[in-house]
C-alpha cells in the first residue's frame, strides 16, 4: 500500500486515507481495518451474451470470455498461458453466431488478477483483465454503442 495526500473529503474523516496498491496502483479508501477500492467508471458495465467473445492479438489466433463491457472498457477471462500482451494492444470483439465482428480496438490492460475456475472438479488457472480503449475512432465508438444497447445488460 502507498499513501497519498487527503483530499476535502478525505480530511472530513480524519482517520481514512486514500491510498493506492503498490502493485497494480489501484486507489482505495483506507480506515483501521477496512479498504474500499474507488470505482473511476464513466460508463456503466453490460454483460453480453456468452457467444461475445475478445480475439487477442499474437502469432496465432486466441479468444477470451468477456464478463463485462463499457464504452470505456472491456474486462476478459483467459486460461494462464494466454494472457494480453502487457501495454497497449489492437483486440476484436467477435460474435460467434453470425462470425461479426469489430475489429482493431486499442486498448490497455489497467488490472489483472489470477484465479481459479473450477468446474466438474477441474480447477484451471485464469487471468482476468481489464482494459481501457484508448483512443477509438467516431465508427468504433459508434458500432461499440450500438453493440452495448443491441446485446448488453446490466
Amino acid at each position: 500500500m502507498v499513501a497519498a495526500s487527503g483530499s476535502a473529503r478525505a480530511r472530513a474523516f480524519p482517520l481514512a486515507r486514500r491510498c493506492a496498491c503498490a502493485d497494480c496502483g489501484q486507489q482505495m479508501v483506507c480506515l483501521p481495518g477496512l479498504s474500499r477500492t474507488i470505482e473511476h467508471r464513466h460508463h456503466p458495465r453490460q454483460r453480453l451474451p456468452p457467444f461475445f467473445l475478445v480475439r487477442l492479438p499474437g502469432q496465432t489466433t486466441r479468444f477470451a470470455r468477456i464478463r463485462d463491457l463499457s464504452e470505456g472498457g472491456i474486462c476478459f477471462v483467459s486460461p494462464a498461458g494466454q494472457t494480453p500482451p502487457p501495454g497497449r494492444f489492437l483486440l476484436d470483439l467477435y460474435n460467434c453466431n453470425d462470425g461479426s465482428s469489430l475489429e482493431l480496438l486499442p486498448a490497455e490492460i489497467v488490472a489483472t488478477r489470477e484465479s481459479h475456475l473450477d468446474r466438474n472438479g477441474v480447477s484451471t488457472r485464469v487471468i482476468n483483465s481489464c482494459a481501457r480503449f484508448t483512443s477509438l475512432n467516431r465508427a468504433q465508438k459508434k458500432v461499440l454503442r450500438a453493440c452495448i444497447a443491441r446485446y448488453g445488460t446490466v
